[in-house]
């Protein structure tokens, strides 16, 4: 999952860029269309979706009598006005407008009376920007009101129709933007209404620039400052830190045992912004702080958990771990009006994953106190207690998890014998090659599969590569900073998880290091590619892929995490940022503009859920998995899987959905820029069923229960796994191609498959559906898909000296090999459909988030 596929050279010109949604521009009512179709939410009614696409107003919005009136008006304004008006035009210089200027509501008279119908309807000249609300009465959540008023030379309203000819744009900084539902259509009587929304307490910059249709005209420019300040109180968060005198630290995620540290509770609005306390709502302002500690293993100060909120909003209190071992701490209210389910939400939110150790290597001053060596029991042994006390259904599948566990060591066998040390394994002609610059990807991408499988002798070969070979600062090639990032230190990542042993997380913070000059970016963004050994990588004029710049966070917020050194996060975090900052929300365009322009806008390109999207939308949800106190990443998840149903036929509400009998065979296909479906399926796609599940698992009912959304989301996740399994066994061969054309007439069906997309590299996304799906459901049947695939796989891929290679057309038999192994068949693949056949006890996922290549992170990391 996240991988990129069949990506080609996309020419850019950033003038075919989307404007962001802090953004408009316009010259007459066409200037949005690019717009029309996404910045609507689905929630719009009639009126507002014919607003957003610019559609002229109905007769019921103006009187036919005063559209009379008006045409007249113009027309008479047109002709009778002095000659030099009329020869000079809105694009001759002497007619330019002049200046903008602020000016308060107070000040304003805001019924301007409509022009007499001679010797007025002057062309622009001057413009009034007002707030119609204080500036610094902005408040996070909630629309800010503005106006733009057009005057003549003479100081009245200006001519409407010489308006319409005038590009308007507003440059907004931070998060703000404009209200999607207020984007203006046309200026009515020389005036434009605009609403300005901001999640972010933040003081906002906005620009407003005004500019005649002559080229060689100055643009106005006027700025204005905004301050927005928190919405009213929502919840709480809660962090950790080491007290002022305290002289221990942390990495490795571990604190030192017997090492003071203040655990401080916040309030916060729901975007997550700091606020001031209400004691009426929190009944004077008392928590407790809870923990399900053994007796004797944390000390808490006051000892009953008393915590009470000052009125800046903080509460504080002290805790030591006084013994080695994870612990968990919350928040719980006393007293207040707290609505019903409101103690499991709150301690949702504010649980904090703690782990304390009590020896501390140091490597050097300057670095922050190194990781705890805390190893933890072999792969075997964690492998064979996986296997006790196991119900029935499983034990009758242990068989065939060992017989992918034997396939797993058949390709790790042909890379060992004739790639090791390379970055994948070409099995036909059986050697080696480097994707990758040398760095001997397999290796990485494996260990967390290794581990899981119980392989005690594979996992210490890998060891000793990671340990004694690998050297980064051979890698001298430009390799992809988006899969070194996934499979490298993803897979560094995943086995400190696992195993606990320092040189994976070392090597994956020094990876990460090498790594840290791709943000070094004026947009914030990565570069799309990177050589590790000199820092450096190619500037690159062509968009950047959305699943690129948007699937570097969990694992550069976890090395953070693990070592103390808060670049990594702050890197991952910008990136995030930047995106954001294009002001689209829910489902996103594939391409955003180039690493090197800013500030980052969305290009105009298709919207899709497979190839160059799908892991940017896995991640919002993962990194609430992360961090559950940054709800920002919840929101923006249920805000896209809203959205979802737009690109899914049948659609889910439909008339045609509702008459089928049985499951429904859901499909994700993409949407043109224009909003015309492409029907194509991407196999890439087929990771979807695996998030929703993931969604349904564990995120709060109040959440799955608005709009029928657990209902909804239920139907999907199932129907999205038929026709995926679809995608496999229709085929000669059992195997899935790249993409399948879907048919535009109800029911929708798969149809056939050009001859670019019949190509297999035996991805994980349908393994990893089935996995997540029987782990949802308990249904058997996700089981019996798996063994089909598998054996196809088998049947069909393995390659008699090793190895197992992709294949060239799953439509044909015999089969025609391709000459390679991709890393995902070991990171992903197989230890998908391994964890499908084996107890859960495996691999607890209530303990874990796996990364888009299937590496597993401790949740609550953050």
């Amino acid at each position: 999952m996240g991988h990129i596929s069949n990506v080609s050279n996309v020419g850019f010109q950033e003038q075919g860029s989307l404007a962001r949604e802090g953004s408009f521009q316009w010259r007459g009512p066409k200037a949005l269309e690019p717009l029309s179709h996404w910045n609507c939410s689905k929630d719009c009614d009639d009126d507002d979706r014919k607003a957003v696409r610019l559609t002229p107003p109905s007769s019921s919005e103006e009187p036919t009598f005063s559209l009379v009136l008006l045409a007249a008006a113009a027309l008479l304004c047109f002709f009778l006005m002095p000659h030099s008006y009329a020869a000079s035009g809105i694009g001759r210089q002497g007619e330019l407008p002049q200046r903008i200027t602020r000016q308060d509501a107070g000040d304003l008279i805001t019924d301007i009376p409509s022009p007499s119908l001679r010797g007025c309807c002057g062309e622009p000249t001057e413009f009034r920007w007002i707030f119609l609300d204080q500036e610094d009465q902005a408040e996070a959540g909630r629309p800010f009101r503005t106006r733009l008023l057009a005057r003549d030379r003479l100081g009245r309203q200006a001519r409407p129709s010489a308006c319409d000819a005038l590009r308007v744009g507003l440059d907004l900084s931070g998060r703000a933007r404009l209200s999607s539902d207020t984007l203006p259509s046309a200026w009515r009587r020389s005036e434009l209404e605009l609403y300005i929304e901001n999640e972010l307490a933040e003081v906002v910059r906005a620009q407003v620039r005004i500019q005649s249709p002559d080229p060689e005209a100055d643009v106005l420019l006027h700025t204005s400052q905004i301050r927005f300040a928190p919405g009213p109180m929502h919840g709480f968060s809660l962090r950790v830190e080491l007290s002022s005198d305290s002289g221990g630290g942390t990495v490795g995620g571990s604190w030192q045992t017997s090492v003071p540290l203040s655990v401080i509770a916040s309030i916060q609005d729901r975007f997550g912004n700091p606020t001031t306390l209400n004691p009426q709502i929190l009944g004077g302002g008392k928590l407790l702080l809870r923990s399900n500690a053994a007796k004797g293993a944390l000390e808490i100060k006051p000892e009953d958990g008393t915590m009470f909120l000052d009125r800046s909003g903080e509460a504080r209190a002290v805790i030591r771990g006084l013994s080695p071992g994870s612990v968990e701490v919350w928040l719980e209210q006393v007293g207040g009006n707290a609505p019903p389910g409101h103690m499991q939400e709150l301690r949702a939110r504010t649980a904090h994953s703690l782990s304390f150790a009590s020896n501390f290597a140091s490597h050097s001053a300057s670095a922050h106190a190194a990781a705890p060596r805390v190893v933890k029991a072999s792969p075997r042994a964690e492998f064979e207690a996986a296997r006790t006390g196991i119900s029935d259904a499983d034990a009758n599948w242990l068989a065939k998890a060992d017989e992918v566990r034997e396939a797993f060591r058949w390709a790790w066998k042909g890379y060992k014998t004739n790639a090791w040390g390379f970055d994948e394994l070409q099995p036909v002609s059986r050697k080696g090659r480097d994707s990758f610059g040398g760095v001997g990807l397999t290796i990485l991408d494996s260990m967390s599969t290794i581990w899981l499988m119980g392989l005690d002798d594979e996992f210490e070969e890998a060891a000793a590569f990671v340990r004694d070979t690998l050297d980064f600062a051979r890698a001298d090639s430009d390799v992809s900073v988006f899969e070194l990032t996934i499979r490298g230190v993803g897979g560094l990542l995943g086995a400190h998880t696992l195993s606990g042993q320092q040189v994976f997380l070392d090597k994956a913070k020094e990876l990460g290091e090498r790594l840290l000059p791709a943000f070094d970016t004026p947009s914030r963004l990565p570069l799309p590619r990177l050589n590790i050994a000199r820092g450096r990588g190619p500037s690159s004029g062509e968009p950047t892929i959305l699943s690129e710049a948007g699937s570097c966070q969990l694992e550069f917020r976890s090395l953070s995490a693990r070592t103390g050194d808060r670049r990594f996060q702050k890197a991952a975090d910008d990136a995030f940022e930047a995106i954001q900052s294009s002001g689209l929300k829910g489902l996103l365009p594939v391409y955003l503009t180039p690493t090197m322009v800013s500030p980052v806008k969305a290009v105009a390109s298709k919207f899709a859920f497979g190839a160059l999207a799908d892991s940017y939308y896995e991640y919002l949800l993962k990194q609430w998995l992360q961090s559950p106190s940054e709800t920002r990443f919840k929101d923006s998840f249920l805000q896209v899987m809203d959205e979802l149903p737009s690109i899914i036929r049948p659609l889910p509400d439909s008339a045609e959905q509702r008459k089928a009998q049985g499951e429904t065979k859901f499909k994700l296909i993409e949407v043109s820029p224009s909003g015309d479906p492409i029907w194509k399926m991407d196999h890439l796609s087929c990771f979807a069923p695996a998030l929703i599940a993931l969604g349904l698992d564990n995120l709060p009912q109040a959440d799955l229960l608005k709009s029928g959304r657990n209902h909804t989301w239920t139907r999907l996740a199932e129907g999205l796994t038929a026709s995926c399994f679809e995608m496999w066994s229709s085929t000669p061969t059992g195997l899935a191609p790249e993409y399948v054309m879907v048919n535009p007439s109800p029911p929708h069906n798969f149809m056939q498959t050009p001859p670019d997309g019949r190509h297999s590299f035996l991805r994980p996304e349908t393994a990893e559906s089935l996995f997540y799906l029987h782990r949802l459901t308990g249904d058997e049947k996700y089981r019996k898909w798996g063994e089909q695939m598998f054996n196809a796989i088998v049947k069909h891929a393995q390659v008699d000296t090793g190895g197992f290679s992709s294949i060239r057309d799953v439509k044909t038999l015999p089969i025609s090999r391709l000459d390679e192994m991709q890393s995902f068949l070991m990171a992903e693949t197989f230890k998908y459909l391994f964890l499908l056949f084996s107890p859960p006890k495996t691999l607890d996922m209530k303990r874990f988030v796996l990364n888009t290549e299937g590496h597993p992170f401790p949740r609550n990391e953050l």
